[in-house]
């Protein structure tokens, strides 16, 4: 009867143990890549190591007003940085993670990970896209705006001209870039910063809010039974918005940096 030492066996252990060493060392490479990956700041591949950076940053649930050097108006969505060049008065760029709106004036480039605005010449949009996250939308409000893939695309790399009431859909797990329409009301009311829900589940009411203030919401406890919420909103904060909708739903909640838990 064969033992355990048999040739056979000794080969297959001798197997084993280098598919377990060849995993483990897998594993720990793709680990370390992931940790230098987030070592690495904001934007790292669109950074010119030769430039000086101002930062702003949005704060979680709030929007923040700035003006930059050329009379352009940016609007920050909480967690987000812009990334203004010591250059910027000369090359007209500036790097996004996050969510904002611009009012440009003038010649105006937003790079982005996954997709660069170019005004033509002068153009007011909306852009989402965070470096964390595959997809990105922008909205034209007025004037042109030339858009095209912020990395190398081997399927398309034509540019789209985005014009009144266009926007764009992008995914850069898949490759994709498309230009669609959308309804203007609703940036109106976001620039507005008027909000209103009648009769509205909660759960519905709870995407909106992602939304509207570039944030997650992560909601712990069964809401079958939440009643639907009625409830409207001027230039409020995300807090204020909760601190009124608790009332009505009787939640706990607490904000982080860029999320934000509720619990029944």
């Amino acid at each position: 009867m064969p033992t355990s030492n048999t040739p056979s066996n000794i080969f297959q252990s001798k197997w084993l143990y280098l598919v377990v060493v060849v995993i483990l060392s897998a594993t720990t490479i793709a680990a370390w890549y992931y940790r230098q990956g987030h070592n690495k700041p904001v934007l790292h591949q669109l950074r010119d190591k030769q430039q000086g950076y101002t930062t702003y940053t949005g704060t979680a649930g709030e929007r923040k007003k700035i003006t930059l050097p050329d009379n352009t108006t940016v609007i920050l969505n909480g967690n987000t940085r812009l990334m203004v060049p010591d250059s910027f008065m000369r090359q007209h760029v500036v790097l996004l993670d996050g969510e904002a709106y611009f009012d440009a004036p003038g010649p105006l480039i937003v790079k982005t990970n996954i997709l660069i605005m170019t005004t033509q010449p002068a153009a007011a949009f909306k852009i989402r896209c965070f470096e964390l996250q595959q997809g990105a939308t922008a909205y034209l409000v007025s004037g042109k705006v030339q858009v095209t893939k912020s990395y190398l695309s081997t399927t398309d790399n034509q540019p789209e001209i985005l014009g009144n009431g266009n926007m764009i859909l992008a995914n850069k797990e898949i490759d994709l870039m498309e230009k669609e329409t959308y309804v203007p009301l609703e940036m109106k009311e976001w620039l507005d910063e008027k909000m209103s829900f009648e009769k509205e589940p909660f759960m519905n009411v709870m995407h909106k809010l992602e939304d509207w203030y570039g944030t997650e919401i992560y909601v712990d406890g069964n809401t079958a039974e939440v009643a639907p919420v009625t409830a409207s909103f001027d230039h409020a904060t995300l807090s204020q918005a909760l601190d009124d909708l608790r009332k009505q739903t009787k939640f706990t909640y607490k904000i982080s940096n860029e999320k934000v838990n509720i619990t029944f």
